[in-house]
């Protein structure tokens, strides 16, 4: 196995949530990782996995510290990014990070197609793709069109801010009548002055289904993953707890077929849902340059997409050590739980149920042999949530 002398490191921002997931994937590689967060609070800057961690302020002060920390590595490092808001950042500092960094993410142009949800139209009525009646609001007129939708209707910001978590928005947010969205909305405008509005499919977390994908900066798919959500938190509107792999032939060729028709290179994903009614399939959204929450189930399952994607992008010949398991399931152990426990409240979800649900080779976001520390902090988290919860129950029941 190649030294650590001689191999490019990799720089991963955010190691926040996806982020980890690409250092679980690396780390046995030998190759030398960094990582950055904005919090100092954030679990994953407790973990062993890195040679180093920093925290930044600002985008000027992150800025900086990628810069100065490339100068003083031994060979050029990967960029690896895990959120929009990174994405959008490359964008705008792109000609002076690739003076010292790899990257490997579509034009500008491309980026910004598939991120802005107008332009997006145009790529969507070009190929032909199935989506869901959509309002795109960018002013607080558009908020009346909304009406024109049939509800349930679910709402997200184009862009995914710290300025919209701050406000108290979860990351969408299903309105069962027009009242309801027209009461939220200002304030909701005033986070995020960038909103888009969904007819919602029917269907429950399990019927979302993803095709994670890696092409190379002359536009050749070097590797793809199909995978299926089995629970997210929050429920029906949130990020994947609980996935497996999957063979579904429409999510896997509608993908490529439409990654392909637009030139596509770099890290990158869709999202569809399977109408509960009908069994058609409806994109929801593209994932731009960086990886996706759920992106650590394709290593789980022996694709190791971050590997092949430093392989390409470094030259190095790493053999991946993973072994392909149909069979995996990966679990986020704090927030599978919190899913657990609103399906078990709100559609009586029962244990022996949950468990059926998650059976196979299990592989969690944070417990490891490798990383005790993050391990341990993960497990304390967990009983403390459970113990939680079920002295609630008592008391409840006491009640």
């Amino acid at each position: 196995m190649k030294t650590e002398s001689t191999l490019n490191p990799v720089v991963v921002l955010d190691i926040t949530h996806s982020g980890y997931g690409i250092l679980r994937s690396l780390h046995k590689y030998n190759i030398p990782l960094y990582g950055f967060t904005y919090d100092a609070g954030h679990l994953e800057l407790k973990t062993k996995l890195t040679k180093e961690t920093f925290v930044y302020s600002s985008n000027n002060d992150l800025r900086q510290k990628l810069i100065s920390l490339a100068q003083k590595l031994p060979q050029r490092p990967v960029l690896m990014l895990t959120n929009d808001e990174k994405v959008e950042f490359v964008l705008d500092e792109r000609e002076e990070l690739e003076k010292h960094f790899i990257i490997n993410m579509p034009t500008t142009q491309t980026v910004q197609q598939l991120i802005d949800k107008i332009k997006l139209n145009a790529i969507i009525d070009q190929l032909n793709i199935r989506v869901p009646r959509t309002i795109n609001i960018e002013n607080i007129e558009h908020g009346k069109q909304v009406a024109e939708l049939t509800f349930p209707v679910i709402v997200k910001p184009f862009l995914k801010s710290e300025k919209w978590n701050k406000a108290g928005f979860s990351k969408a947010i299903i309105f069962n009548a027009y009242d309801e969205f027209a009461e939220v909305f200002p304030k909701m405008f005033e986070a995020e002055n960038r909103i888009i509005a969904q007819e919602f499919i029917p269907g429950g977390d399990d019927h979302i289904y993803y095709c994670l994908a890696y092409y190379s900066v002359n536009g050749e798919l070097k590797s793809h993953f199909t995978g299926q959500k089995i629970r997210q938190w929050r429920i029906l509107t949130g990020s994947t707890t609980s996935t497996k792999p999957v063979n579904e032939a429409f999510v896997t060729n509608e993908s490529i077929r439409i990654f392909d028709a637009i030139g596509y290179n770099g890290l990158g994903s869709i999202e569809f849902k399977k109408h509960q009614i009908t069994g058609d399939f409806y994109m929801i959204e593209p994932t731009v340059g960086r990886v996706d929450t759920q992106q650590y189930i394709a290593t789980c399952s022996g694709n190791n997409i971050p590997l092949k994607a430093y392989c390409d992008m470094t030259g190095h010949q790493l053999h991946g050590l993973e072994k392909q398991n149909d069979n995996a399931v990966f679990i986020d152990e704090v927030n599978e739980i919190q899913s657990f426990f609103e399906y078990n409240t709100k559609y009586g979800l029962t244990v022996g149920q949950w468990l059926s649900s998650i059976k196979g080779k299990k592989h969690f976001r944070y417990l490891s042999t490798v990383d005790p520390n993050i391990s341990l902090r993960i497990l304390y988290h967990v009983t403390r949530r459970l113990t939680g919860h079920f002295l609630r129950r008592m008391l409840n029941g006491k009640s």
